[in-house]
């Protein structure tokens, strides 16, 4: 299932910068402070480390992720980070916080997220994994935060490993108690072998590299790790069993990608790709931080080194490609790359992240009073993922690599792997107008976006000026991971590849009890039409009967207008029995009365005349395009278009309404 090659280099989105090498534990799945190519660096000054943001910023990063080493050692460390989140940058700090006390004040409002490592609760234990006896620190640093009301700031990781997976119900409850998330997850493998708890014996001269042909060679010189305990495969399958619980963070896509991965293959790894790897004394560390053996110096600016012959030959031939690289599952390394091919892993990874911003921010700030059922949820996941492994065809490597997926160009439209009906050229210019998938019109996370970017903020702001009852909406949200995956039943069993194998009777019931049931509560307030036009988008993507979804009419302009004409035309039997529910002109396309052609502009004059078989081509020009008008506005100007011929969508939407 996962998808293998190198992905398209830049333009760079994010970088990890590691401040310091220097380190005041001594992990034994770590090696940083076993091996001496992490020594004998000098560190950036004040000065140093802002004029480097400064120029990762000029180079388009906005999310920066200090790390290290512990990045509280390094001596600026407060002004430095304050100076990214001046820059308007996402910012993310992680620390096993022994040191993290002094620092809270000048730290924490300043980070999107802190993160603290806490992999025990037991100090014997802490010791034995990290090597040092400061257990009791890191509480009282999780505890202060905690008291001064920024724990939505705070997260906790776990590695969960075999020998603290006994821990993870009091580490939960510790988290829940302190109302912080906890993101479980299994051990990250790279060509080191790894221990969770830490060998005496591991020295910095056992670990050095065997070097074959000038080159490291994969794995080390220290002696073979034991065979995983037969518990090691059940410990995915136990974090996936927290998936709803309480102030628990599980990624069901890093589940997906470890079980998936082919290690013969080479790994979609964007270290230094679209991810810069700046080193303590501002030097890009080469391949990645993890199998460092090599750097482009510091010696001029970073929009010079970007373009250093060895760094693009290294990020070109040896990034996922190398001997160690392979098997890899560094997540901030590999994670990235899920965004940028439109695959099974990626439906995982929309899934999951989804879950985790609807439990955030809407179900978990009412624990303890709700505890949602965990049972059937789990269930009903475990169902969608047979339906995604098996139903779904395995997806074509694209094209080429800065494409999102595989399509084929045929007499009728664009034929894609996952979706059951062909796609207009429009449409597949529109998808990679964006860069990520989560531009991907045809994918069933796109309305659950509108849920909890839009929908349930409305509502609370509602209950909160005592407009609908609190009660109520407290059980609108506490329903909401049912609605969610009622959602996705529902959409893969009308628009994905072997959706006849997925009954949606029951999903659609869900979706429609919510719909109606959020309509009723509505007001008389602004906030009121907007909830009503997402209402809406669900019942015309589903195609829901017209006359259920007559109470959320809207005939005044809203941006998802033409969108839902488009999927209704896909898949409603009579669309025209929708005209009355849209504004026009989208009422007007649903009474099958083709869109005026508009001006040409510069889209106009791109795409008229070019036949399908240029898609490639087309793809490149229409994102040249960007320079001049902003990707949703050219996605939206080719959803305009494509609705100039309704008729051509109504006969590629023949297979859906087939499929009944």
């Amino acid at each position: 299932m996962t998808s293998t090659g190198a992905p398209p280099a830049g333009p760079f989105e994010s970088a990890r910068f590691y401040l310091t090498f220097r380190c005041n534990s001594l992990c034994g799945y770590c090696n940083v402070w076993q091996d001496d190519k992490f020594k004998g660096y000098e560190e950036l000054t004040l000065e140093q480390g802002r004029l480097i943001l400064d120029e990762l910023h000029a180079l388009g990063v906005r999310y920066v992720d200090f790390t290290g080493g512990e990045p509280v050692l390094h001596p600026h460390v407060d002004g430095i980070v304050q100076y990214a989140k001046k820059l308007g940058m996402t910012v993310e700090i992680t620390s096993n916080g022994i040191r993290f006390a002094r620092h809270i004040d000048a730290l924490v409002p300043h980070v999107d997220t802190m993160n603290v490592s806490l992999d025990t609760l037991r100090p014997e234990r802490y010791r034995a994994i990290r090597g040092v006896p400061t257990l009791d620190r890191a509480l009282d640093v999780i505890r202060s935060i905690v008291a001064r009301g920024d724990a939505g700031h705070l997260k906790l990781i776990c590695v969960v490993t075999r020998e603290n997976a006994d821990e993870v119900p009091d580490l939960l409850r510790f988290a829940q108690e302190n109302r912080v998330t906890v993101y479980f997850s299994t051990m990250f493998t790279y060509f080191d072998e790894q221990d969770t708890v830490r060998d005496v014996r591991r020295t910095a001269r056992k670990l050095k590299l065997v070097e074959r042909d000038g080159r490291p060679a994969g794995g080390g010189c220290a002696p073979e790790r034991a065979a995983p305990d037969p518990d090691d495969a059940a410990l995915p399958d136990l974090l996936q069993s927290l998936l709803y619980a309480p102030y628990a963070l599980v990624n069901l896509h890093f589940r997906k990608y470890v079980r998936t991965q082919d290690p013969t293959a080479p790994t979609q790894c964007f270290a230094n790709k679209r991810i810069l790897t700046v080193g303590p004394d501002g030097r890009l560390v080469l391949p990645c931080y993890h199998a460092f053996d090599s750097s482009v110096v510091r010696d001029r600016p970073l929009a010079e080194m970007v373009r250093d012959e060895e760094f693009l030959r290294v990020r070109d031939e040896e990034v996922g490609f190398r001997p160690e690289c392979r098997g890899c599952t560094v997540f901030p390394y590999v994670g990235l790359s899920f965004s940028y091919r439109f695959d099974k892993v990626f439906l995982y990874q929309a899934l999951s992240e989804e879950t985790a911003k609807l439990k955030a921010r809407f179900v978990d700030p009412l624990f303890p009073r709700l505890v949602p059922d965990p049972a059937p949820l789990l269930a009903e996941v475990a169902a969608l993922e047979e339906f995604i492994d098996r139903e779904l065809p395995d997806p074509r490597l694209p094209l080429r690599e800065d494409h999102l997926y595989r399509f084929d160009v045929t007499a009728t439209g664009v034929r894609t792997d996952l979706a059951a009906a062909e796609s207009s050229v429009e449409e597949v210019l529109a998808d990679h107008a964006g860069e990520q998938c989560w531009s991907v019109r045809r994918s069933p996370h796109t309305w659950v976006r509108l849920l909890y970017r839009e929908l349930l903020p409305l509502l609370g702001t509602l209950a909160d000026r005592e407009l609908i009852p609190r009660g109520r909406y407290e059980e609108l949200a506490g329903g909401v991971y049912a609605v969610q995956l009622a959602w996705w039943r529902a959409y893969l069993g009308r628009y994905a590849r072997g959706g006849s194998a997925l009954p949606t009777g029951g999903a659609d019931a869900v979706v429609a009890r919510f719909l109606a049931a959020t309509a009723a509560l509505l007001p008389e307030a602004p906030e009121s039409g907007r909830i009503r036009e997402i209402l809406l988008h669900a019942g015309c993507v589903l195609a829901l009967p017209a006359g259920e979804l007559a109470p959320l009419a809207s005939r005044t302009p809203f941006p998802e207008a033409d969108l839902l004409a488009e999927h209704l035309l896909l898949l409603a039997p009579e669309p025209a029995r929708y005209a009355a529910l849209l504004p026009e002109p989208a009422a007007a396309v649903l009474r099958g009365e083709p869109r005026p052609r508009p001006d040409g502009g510069p889209l106009g004059r791109l795409l008229d005349g070019s036949p399908g078989g240029e898609l490639p081509a087309l793809i490149d020009a229409v994102r040249a395009l960007r320079a001049e008008v902003p990707a949703e506005e050219l996605a939206a100007l080719l959803l305009a278009r494509e609705l100039r011929d309704p008729a051509g969508i109504r006969r590629r939407g023949a297979v859906l309404r087939a499929g009944g």
